[in-house]
């Protein structure tokens, strides 16, 4: 056997040459060399040790919700945490970076607990969510997070809010070798009823301006912060005056809505939703980002930022 595969064998569930199209939402990506199932975080650390002294590649596959793989695959171990365990006790929860975000999100409000109602329905991990600094315009996981408890430079430790570097869909976890292990929110007591009702209006919302029924991987792009627009740019008046550009609305603004290559398609629902039609590439995915990136500085002199993680 392998020596690797028996070794990997010590942490989770291993496949071999096993398709990441069938754990993205974007259901594209080859294969990885191995495709690892951690179930108790706790022996993360010691894999992670391993595969470093090794010199072995790895990546870190939450919900697979915001990523996309290419064609070729991964050369290395994907790594997914099974673990999806939390616990919520009094206003703070303690979550695995496995926990299932729309299933957290649910537990708190069942806890009578208020401050994280938008994640009821959105999918991913919490690690994910944390990395990305997930969120809506009037909630994102840096109002929530306490602490997060990492793999850093060879060892575990605790980070805490300020040290996470949060920044619109940022944080430090996205410019460092950082492996989330476990997530600590601190929230807020709330009335049930009203909980409740912000997590249906961020559902209805989600339902009424997204795509449904076909495969994608959310917003492709991040919104433009207004202090990033090029000092000519006029901001029209029906956005309002909120401290960003809508990256759809730039999209739309191109023409771009309905634009495809091979499979993959710009929604014609949302231009920053590109929509897997069934037969897509990863290849097709981005030529198509890359040429929405284009249009946009071509017209508007502005440079979009990938939302979407473009896997190594």
């Amino acid at each position: 056997m392998n020596e690797i595969i028996k070794e990997l064998k010590k942490y989770g569930k291993v496949k071999i040459k096993e398709s990441l199209a069938k754990h993205t939402t974007y259901r594209v990506g080859g294969p990885a060399d191995y495709f690892l199932a951690v179930e108790n975080i706790e022996k993360l650390p010691m894999l992670l040790g391993y595969l470093s002294g090794e010199g072995v590649s790895y990546c870190i596959l939450g919900g697979g919700s915001n990523s996309l793989f290419s064609d070729e695959g991964f050369g290395g171990v994907v790594i997914t945490l099974n673990d999806r365990g939390f616990v919520v006790e009094e206003d703070v929860v303690t979550a695995s970076a496995g926990a299932i975000l729309s299933e957290l999100a649910d537990a708190t409000i069942r806890a009578g607990l208020t401050g994280f109602e938008w994640g009821v329905g959105v999918p991913g991990t919490i690690g994910g969510a944390v990395r990305g600094n997930a969120g809506v315009p009037d909630g994102e996981m840096c109002d929530v997070v306490e602490s997060v408890r990492v793999w850093r430079d060879g060892e575990e430790m605790e980070l805490n809010n300020s040290e996470c570097e949060f920044g619109y869909r940022d944080s430090v976890f996205k410019h460092e070798s950082i492996v989330i292990m476990q997530v600590r929110l601190k929230l807020t007591r709330g009335e049930d009823k009203m909980a409740r009702q912000k997590a249906l209006a961020y559902i209805m919302n989600r339902s009424k301006t997204q795509p449904h029924g076909m495969s994608s991987a959310g917003c492709v792009f991040k919104n433009v912060l207004r202090a990033d627009l090029p000092v000519d740019f006029v901001v029209p008046v029906e956005l309002g005056e909120g401290s960003k550009v809508p990256a759809g609305w730039l999209l739309d603004q191109c023409g771009l809505k309905g634009e495809k290559i091979g499979d993959a398609m710009i929604s014609e629902k949302h231009a920053n939703f590109i929509v897997n039609l069934g037969q897509a590439k990863a290849g097709d995915i981005q030529a198509l980002i890359a040429r929405a990136k284009e249009k946009v500085y071509n017209k508007y002199k502005i440079e979009l930022e990938e939302e979407v993680v473009v896997m190594p």
